[in-house]
């Protein structure tokens, strides 16, 4: 695959958009690792997307699904297979240790506390065995937005980053989340000081972003509710609108006007930059593509998505000592693992780093922080 700098990303993004040729584009949390490709160029055995039903070959991506899995199947020397779709799906996470998560969420609330920010969104990697390969999640999930990117991860989020339409640029951040089945759920969401307060800060934050590229920054809808499947449930989930107007030259500079945004507010915190700074220097892991976006361009309209619920493959380089310490328990129970499962009825676990997260404010709790990292740690497979 070949990954892009920012300033390349940028500048391919431009002259696409003036050309109206439809792309998409996948950026990373840092922005320095981007795709940006013609949809007519990309190979479904490499990338497979679905934007709100906007679809790249998903026939051919389910050819090739199919015909790996009978290679495996072929194999006998073969560990890992495809699964048979009889077969239950095994989803087994193991989300950091208490301890752990209170170290970071006590750093970051003493910058909360200090006022150099107001919010937040602190995140982490957490182990999971799966019988699923990642083409497989994206085929079986259902979500707003699905993308599977080869050897790298696969995302089936249900958040909007941003849409433009008609001159129209809208963004769709999404704060506030409880599992349904909890009783009176909506009304201890919506009524939750702590969730209220987090959810006005970063639309705050958005009407600042999207001044910076369009006029008349407004909040058209506030606080509105999703429900989204778990698989196993629903939880609900908060999220406002907030629109402004373009130029009708934006195309021109459409590559300069969306990396303007990145990264995502909802995602970061307020003020965006020093809440990157201070979480970068908290979380000591790579995000990498987690918690970027990625956005179809159609020729004349832009639909775009946050990357997360977000599970990454276990093969990529290390980028610090905390990657390290993830593959090395991966290792660790790998044998395991092969002593506990039979091959006649289940195929072996595949190891991924499933990264998530959500927003602090001084407002929060440390152990409801830690419940709701752990509540988004799911496949949405009914």
């Amino acid at each position: 695959m070949n990954f892009l700098d920012r300033p390349t990303a940028i500048k391919t993004i431009n002259q696409l958009a003036s050309e109206k040729r439809p792309f998409l584009l996948i950026a990373s949390f840092d922005t320095q690792t981007n795709i940006v490709l013609p949809l007519s160029e990309i190979d479904p055995s490499e990338i497979a997307f679905d934007f709100n039903g906007k679809q790249n070959n998903i026939e051919k991506f389910t050819e090739w699904v199919d015909h790996k899995r009978a290679e495996e199947r072929r194999s006998p020397a073969s560990k890992k297979a495809f699964l048979d779709e009889s077969m239950p799906v095994i989803w087994q996470p193991e989300p950091i240790p208490f301890a752990r998560y209170q170290s970071s969420f006590t750093q970051l609330m003493m910058a909360l506390k200090n006022r150099e920010i107001s919010l937040a969104n602190l995140t982490f990697p957490t182990l999971v065995k799966c019988n699923l390969t990642l083409p497989e999640i994206f085929q079986r999930t259902q979500a707003k937005y699905r993308l599977w990117l080869k050897g790298e991860f696969c995302s089936f989020s249900p958040e909007t980053f941003i849409t433009i339409k008609d001159n129209v640029i809208a963004t769709y951040p999404m704060k506030g989340t409880i599992n349904a089945a909890i009783p009176n759920a909506l009304e201890r969401l919506m009524e939750d000081p702590k969730e209220i307060d987090e959810h006005e800060t970063v639309a705050q934050e958005a009407i600042r972003d999207i001044s910076l590229v369009a006029n008349n920054a407004r909040i058209t809808r506030f606080r509105y509710i999703d429900r989204i499947s778990r698989g196993d449930g629903e939880i609900l989930q908060s999220s406002s609108m907030i629109e402004g107007d373009l130029p009708k030259n934006y195309r021109e500079s459409l590559g300069d006007l969306f990396y303007q945004l990145l990264p995502a507010g909802s995602i970061t915190g307020s003020p965006r930059d020093k809440a990157t700074e201070i979480l970068t220097q908290i979380e000591s892991y790579s995000r990498h593509f987690y918690s970027g976006v990625a956005a179809i361009f159609d020729g004349e309209n832009l639909d775009s998505t946050v990357l997360i619920r977000y599970l990454e493959e276990q093969t990529r380089q290390n980028n610090n000592a905390t990657d390290d310490m993830i593959n090395n328990a991966i290792d660790d129970v790998a044998d395991d693992m092969a002593d506990n499962i039979s091959d006649q009825t289940v195929s072996p676990l595949y190891h991924y780093t499933f990264k998530s997260g959500g927003g602090i404010t001084a407002m929060s709790n440390v152990e409801n922080e830690y419940h709701e990292l752990i509540e988004k740690i799911y496949l949405p497979i009914s």
